[in-house]
């Protein structure tokens, strides 16, 4: 597989904002600390794949199962 990196885009935190929004709307239920950019695209200045890395604090995998499944209906996926 080819991996593209590209140049820091000052949009990317914009875009970050948006989707912990929308997942702070979508995960409340299972939320336990907090949602984060992470990965290349959250540390200015550098080149990066353009994929927007977020990791979501959650109590336990197990309690998660719900959430995943809300994501994946909502069009994220998903990694363990």
């Amino acid at each position: 597989m080819k991996v593209e990196l590209v140049s820091y885009d000052e949009a990317w935190p914009k875009e970050f904002e948006r989707e912990q929004a929308h997942l702070l709307s979508l995960l409340r239920p299972w939320l336990h600390g907090t949602i984060e950019h992470v990965g290349s695209t959250s540390v200015p200045g550098i080149s990066a794949k353009p994929i927007i890395d977020i990791m979501v604090g959650v109590r336990s995998l197990n309690e998660s199962i719900d959430a995943i499944e809300t994501l994946r209906t909502h069009g994220y996926s998903t990694h363990k």
